[in-house]
């Protein structure tokens, strides 16, 4: 083998990065990479050597890479959301079956068709076999997935913070794209897996773990504020770090921040943020989740801890101080307590019946969640850039008769608004990522170019060698073009919720008001002292009841 070395030092964005040794060999060419703090604005230094490179070897030597890559099974070609249209549209349609086919497929580890088991996309794919489990009444499938779940988000949280410039995640999602790096899960999603897991306990009969799991809701919400609040301390201090050592990322990323919230100088990009910002004002602070908040109120309820109650209904009157519900719940709880009225409840009438015993409630998941898709734009850079995409709701709301009288449900939580607030508050890392991602795969494409250009080698084989890297590296960047779209999608678009008393005859009938109405009439189990009934509707086409009964009170 020949050797020889050329030393590149240039910067890139804010990262710097020192080419340290380029092996020849009379048939491969092969570049290796160390990433290495120097100083900024430093003059490349190129020292060249004579090498012979039949050029057909490396055509095929770049081309080989190229189908390579192509041939791994992840979401770092075509981006997470293309991939599950497919499933989504038979969501949609009803087709439960083929979406349940779909999931298990990804999560069995025989797939033909590429298993994410082990991969950094496998979170997100339990999420959906959890929610998706539930929806079709498959409670204890349900629980399995999301304890697998937990299990995974436990295992990324023991590991170092992930920044911008950890040198081990963070350099392959550099070279590639962000999809490189494993899927975490919003605060959403962690909120939302405890909700649903606790249901499905009941939806097993398992009243206790319901009860357990209710406990745990509220800290599980102080968990994910805690958490996140130290991931986004720790990324805006590394941003920091990024805007020092280089003047010129410094520029171009403040220059984006601020577009983040004006304008963008991208049409198509400026009008998706500012959806963003509409359905991110119906969002709550510090990562709220009123649907969570109200279980745990309920489980206090139902233990007979009227003073925990309070404490959750306060923060749901104080997330949401117009909700005619949420003031009724808060005012209730504080009177049952012993507490103090405040003055501005003083004229909120408590419910009329119990809430602890002997009633129904009846929880609406209305809709489709807001998920993101891939559009192109120039912000900062010509890239591949993740937005939220949010669709029509179904229905209105749910018009249901029981003991002669009829009770409608109200808003509980507005999952849109709270995907759209957390990314409001992810953009700026989100931003400056994607810069540097982009800047360095572009920057890596022509310092190659340059590194062929001056080595000594006859005329024929650089104008091939220049081609290939032509040819290699824009189809290369094409392809890792990739915006990371990844998100749980199989959540409804918001819940609604109502209650009223057990009716002695036990049946009740549910409308769901929309373009198209539709009515269903339950019985409910004789055995059981109060009940749950959650009503899952992700379409006009596609409508789950399920009874989950309380037996104990």
């Amino acid at each position: 083998m020949k050797k020889g070395y050329i030393i590149a030092t240039f910067s890139i964005a804010g990262i710097s990065v020192d080419w340290k040794q380029v092996m020849f060999h009379r048939d491969t060419l092969v570049w290796i990479a160390f990433w290495e703090k120097t100083i900024p604005g430093e003059r490349p230094n190129v020292k060249t050597m004579n090498c012979n490179i039949p050029a057909h070897l490396f055509v095929v030597c770049i081309l080989s890479c190229c189908l390579m890559l192509t041939g791994s099974a992840c979401s770092l070609f075509s981006d997470s959301h293309s991939q599950k249209e497919g499933m989504m549209r038979s969501l949609s349609k009803g087709d439960n079956e083929t979406v349940l086919h779909e999931i298990e497929e990804k999560l069995s580890q025989t797939s033909l068709t590429g298993s994410v088991v082990g991969s950094g996309d496998e979170l997100m794919w339990r999420l959906e076999a959890g929610s998706m489990n539930f929806h079709v009444g498959e409670f204890q499938k349900s629980i399995d997935q999301f304890s697998t779940a937990e299990r995974l988000i436990e295992e990324y949280d023991e590991r170092a913070t992930v920044s911008v410039r950890d040198m081990s995640a963070e350099t392959a999602g550099s070279l590639t794209n962000l999809n490189a790096l494993p899927y975490r899960g919003f605060c959403r999603d962690r909120i939302a897996l405890s909700i649903f897991k606790s249901l499905a306990y009941l939806g097993t009969g398992n009243e206790s773990a319901f009860g357990a799991q209710l406990r745990r809701l509220r800290d599980a919400q102080k968990k994910v504020q805690e958490d996140y609040h130290t991931f986004f301390e720790q990324e805006k201090k590394e941003i920091e770090a990024v805007r020092q050592s280089n003047s010129a990322a410094a520029e171009r990323i403040s220059a984006s921040e601020q577009n983040s919230t004006e304008q963008t100088g991208d049409s198509e990009f400026s009008e998706e943020l500012q959806n963003v910002k509409q359905a991110a004002n119906r969002g709550y602070a510090d990562f709220l989740n009123p649907a969570a908040i109200f279980l745990s109120g309920l489980g206090s309820m139902r233990d007979g801890n009227y003073s925990n109650a309070s404490i959750d209904f306060k923060r749901l009157y104080e997330a949401m101080p117009e909700n005619e519900m949420f003031r009724r719940y808060y005012a209730t709880s504080l009177r049952m307590s012993g507490s103090p009225v405040p003055s501005e409840l003083q004229q909120v009438q408590s419910f009329k019946f119990p809430l602890d015993r002997n009633c129904v409630y009846v929880i609406f998941a209305n809709g489709r969640s807001g998920d993101f898709h891939q559009i192109t734009a120039t912000f900062p850079v010509m890239t591949a850039w993740p937005v939220c995409k949010f669709y029509d709701a179904p229905f209105s709301a749910a018009l249901i008769s029981a003991g002669g009288r009829q009770y409608r449900t109200n808003l509980l939580a507005d999952m849109d608004g709270i995907i759209a607030r957390e990314y409001q508050e992810r953009l700026p890392g989100m931003i400056t990522r994607i810069a540097i991602n982009t800047l360095v795969k572009d920057g890596a494409f022509h310092t190659g170019l340059i590194m062929v250009a001056v080595t000594n080698m006859n005329s024929t084989a650089k104008a091939l060698a220049l081609s290939s890297i032509l040819i290699g590296g824009t189809f290369y960047r094409s392809l890792m073009n990739t915006a990371d779209t990844r998100s749980w999608e199989i959540l409804p678009k918001e819940f609604q919720l109502t209650q009223f008393p057990m009716p002695s005859d036990r049946i009740i009938t549910i409308e769901l008001e929309g373009s198209s109405n539709q009515s269903k009439t339950l019985q409910l189990p004789q055995d059981c002292r109060s009940a749950i009934v959650y009503v899952s509707a992700p379409s006009a086409r596609n409508i789950q009841y399920h009874i989950l009964p309380l037996k104990i009170q």
